[in-house]
């Protein structure tokens, strides 16, 4: 199952902070954007640049009350497959992320391989980390990156699950009331 979002946007979760949510979203982005999904405290949109609108939400948002905590724009989204999403994260690592600088991986949520007889097997978050990172000639530094790969889960359905990739700097991850507005890419 494909779901076309670009942005992710994590709240309070509660119908009242959803609302109060969306009323922030469309006062610092307008109302070009297409929502995808709602689910509890996570909110799948997709714009025209997510960059853009993590810069503009960033900005109007520095420092205010609001029930949003963080805004993810994503660079892709394929299946939990460690395949998949390598191919995914070195095709946007290796251009976005100067070589003099630093990096991280941050994962949340599960990986999968295909085993021997081509069925799904769950891979430990240390292994998936490691087969993200063999590829990336970037200095690692866990404390303090430069820039942070990205990697999460997002439940679409029941039992389907898709991951949204993100290769930006470090402060696009942080809460979007923390750190004075820069520029993410």
């Amino acid at each position: 199952m494909r779901m076309n979002f670009n942005l992710v946007v994590t709240c309070e979760p509660g119908k009242e902070n959803i609302n109060w949510a969306f009323s922030q979203i469309t006062d610092c982005i307008g109302s070009s954007y297409i929502v995808v999904r709602v689910r509890s405290s996570l909110i799948l949109i997709s714009v025209a640049d997510p960059y853009s609108a993590w810069y503009r939400l960033k900005t109007c948002l520095y420092g205010k009350d609001t029930p949003i905590h963080r805004v993810i724009p994503v660079d892709s989204v394929v299946e939990p497959i460690i395949i998949r999403i390598v191919q995914e994260v070195q095709k946007y690592a290796l251009i976005r992320i100067p070589q003099d600088s630093s990096f991280r991986i941050t994962l949340h949520g599960k990986i999968f391989t295909m085993d021997g007889r081509g069925k799904l097997a769950k891979l430990s978050s240390t292994e998936a980390i490691r087969m993200i990172a063999e590829g990336i000639n970037r200095r690692v530094d866990l404390e303090n990156p430069d820039w942070v790969i990205y990697i999460r889960s997002v439940p679409i359905k029941r039992w389907n699950v898709l991951t949204a990739i993100s290769v930006a700097k470090a402060i696009v991850f942080k809460n979007i009331r923390i750190g004075e507005p820069d520029t993410p890419l």
